[in-house]
């Protein structure tokens, strides 16, 4: 083994045995590329197989960077008249991500949106902070 880079060793406190050099995870410029091409209109899978990662974790990435530098717009209060739209987004077909958006129908501008599931709970969330 001796002066191998992958070699495992040993923690002289716990004698847990670890390999050093192999940082779990993907690179940071591997995850913003992931992003950035998600947000460009590339499909998940498509994403995946270019990169080599699991849909999980591009999927992990893509929220973490949403929840990091977008927010929520500030509430209007003289939109009359809201629509409320609802898309989703899936890996599996069991497993959706509905988006919820409120719009103002007469000016087109996002009010509010809310992220869950295609259920009662999610829209009752949203409607709460419209009601505001």
């Amino acid at each position: 083994m001796g002066n191998d880079t992958n070699s495992k060793r040993k923690c002289k406190d716990c004698a847990y045995q670890y390999t050093k050099d192999i940082l779990p995870g993907a690179p940071q410029n591997v995850r913003l590329a992931c992003v950035l091409l998600y947000v460009h209109g590339h499909s998940m899978n498509a994403i995946t197989k270019l990169f080599s990662y699991t849909p999980p974790a591009v999927l992990r990435w893509i929220k973490t960077f949403g929840r990091q530098h977008f927010f929520k717009p500030e509430p209007v209060s003289d939109a009359v008249l809201l629509e409320i739209d609802e898309m989703h987004h899936y890996l599996k077909k069991s497993n959706k991500l509905w988006i919820w958006k409120a719009y103002c129908r007469d000016s087109s501008q996002l009010i509010d949106w809310e992220l869950g599931g295609r259920d009662a709970n999610t829209f009752a969330r949203l409607k709460l902070r419209l009601d505001k």
